[in-house]
C-alpha cells in the first residue's frame, strides 16, 4: 500500500481524515502485528486491506494486482479467494453447525457439496474442532467459536489471514490456544498474516511489528 488516503464526508464542514497517507507492506509468509490505540484508524486500514472498503486516495497492489482498478464484482472474487477474516465477536451464524459454518465461504466460491464437506472436515480437524463439527455455535465456547471461526477464514485457502483482534473476547488461557493456533498456521502452513490487536505482548510474538499513532504507520524496532 502507498499514499493510503482515507476520508469520509468528503467536501463538508465535517470532513475526517482518518488515514491521511499511509504506506504499509507485507512480505508473502510474514506474521506482522499491528497495534495502536482505538481511534488510531487500525480499523478503517483492515477494512481497506480486505478489500471491505476503498479508500480515497493511494495505491494498493494485492500479489501484483492494483486492486483498486477492479470492479465491485473483481473485489468481490479476491476477497473471496485471496482474504481470509478472523474477527473478535467471530462472526459465525448461528443457525447451521460447525462444519457448516466452514463451508460457507465454499458455497459462494461454487465448490460441490462433496469437496465442501471434505474441506471443511479437514479444516475443523487442523484446528482441533473435529469432534464439534455438528454443533450449534450456541454450544461452543468462546475458544471454540473463534477456532471454527479461524477454519471458515482457511476455506478458500487464502493468500492473507486477516485477523482483527482474534483473541480481543477471549479469556487469557483460551487466548493463548487461539495466538498457538496462528503459529502454527504461519510455520507449519506458510501462512501470511496480518494480526490487528490492542495487545502489545501478542505483538512481540509476531515477526514484525507496526504501531499506528493517527493513521500513520510506525515500524517497532526489536531489541535483540
Amino acid at each position: 500500500m502507498r499514499g493510503i488516503v482515507k476520508s469520509f464526508n468528503v467536501g463538508t464542514e465535517g470532513e475526517l481524515t482518518v488515514l491521511p497517507g499511509c504506506d504499509f507492506q507485507v512480505p508473502r509468509g510474514e506474521f506482522t502485528a499491528v497495534v495502536g490505540a482505538s481511534g488510531s484508524g487500525k480499523s478503517t486500514l483492515m477494512n481497506i486491506i480486505g478489500l471491505l472498503d476503498r479508500p480515497s486516495a493511494g495505491a494498493y497492489l494485492l500479489d501484483g494486482i492494483d486492486v483498486l482498478d477492479s470492479t465491485d464484482d473483481q473485489l468481490a472474487h479476491y476477497r473471496s479467494q485471496a482474504i481470509g477474516f478472523v474477527f473478535q465477536n467471530f462472526n459465525l451464524v448461528g443457525r447451521i453447525s460447525a462444519a457448516k459454518n466452514v463451508e460457507m465461504p465454499l458455497v459462494y466460491a461454487g465448490v460441490p457439496a462433496k469437496q465442501r464437506a471434505q474441506r471443511a472436515a479437514e479444516l475443523l480437524e487442523l484446528v482441533g474442532m473435529a469432534d464439534r463439527a455438528h454443533h450449534l455455535p450456541n454450544e461452543l465456547s468462546g475458544g471454540q467459536k473463534q477456532r471454527v471461526a479461524i477454519a471458515r477464514a482457511l476455506a478458500n485457502d487464502p493468500d492473507i489471514l486477516l485477523a482483527d483482534e482474534p483473541t480481543g473476547a477471549l479469556d487469557s488461557h483460551t487466548g493463548r490456544r487461539v495466538m498457538d493456533l496462528f503459529h502454527t498456521l504461519h510455520r507449519e502452513h506458510g501462512k501470511t498474516i496480518v494480526f490487528i490487536t490492542h495487545n502489545p505482548e501478542l505483538a512481540e510474538e509476531t515477526e514484525r511489528t507496526v504501531t499506528m499513532r493517527d493513521g500513520i504507520l510506525q515500524e517497532e524496532p526489536r531489541e535483540h
